[in-house]
């Protein structure tokens, strides 16, 4: 299993095909890039791959 940000997985693929790969539209990785998110990309040993995002948790994250 390997684990990257977002930015660093679309390196050597295109929008679309990260797109297909984490199961949201074109426009959603674009939306994802763009808003600085901490969008993370797991590819599993079977071929899966999963997108997931980092958020502080609690009040004090928020400040």
């Amino acid at each position: 299993m390997t684990e990257q940000s977002l930015k660093e997985y679309l390196k050597d693929k295109t929008q679309a095909r990260v797109a297909a790969d984490i199961g949201v539209t074109q426009g959603a990785v674009w939306s994802m890039l763009r808003s600085g998110r901490r969008i993370m990309v797991c590819t599993h040993d079977d071929g899966r791959v999963e997108a997931y995002e980092i958020k502080p948790v609690g009040r004090k994250a928020a400040a």
